[in-house]
């Protein structure tokens, strides 16, 4: 039981350590994007401008055709959906 109890504390304070580094890691994120507000209001001749946030269009560009077959594919599977919840419910 002593073993138990011991292995249970150690993985709580594991989780928990890893708890706080995430928040500090989110913090941080967050004001360095402050900071370069905060630099460039205190050097107005040497502006620094951070690198632009990724959007999830700089990575996938689906073509016409694919955005078809996707339609088709949900909506095929709505209609089985209804239809199998009608017949057997």
């Amino acid at each position: 039981m002593a073993k138990y109890t011991r292995d249970r504390i150690k993985l709580l304070d594991w989780t928990e350590s890893n708890r706080e580094i995430e928040d500090q890691a989110k913090h941080n994120f967050t004001s360095t994007d402050y900071n370069f507000k905060l630099c460039n209001q205190a050097h107005p001749n040497r502006q620094i401008f951070p690198p632009k946030k990724p959007q999830f269009s700089d990575f996938y560009q689906p073509s016409e055709e694919q955005k078809q077959g996707e339609l088709l594919f949900v909506s095929g599977g709505a209609l089985a959906l209804c239809y199998a919840s009608f017949r057997f419910l």
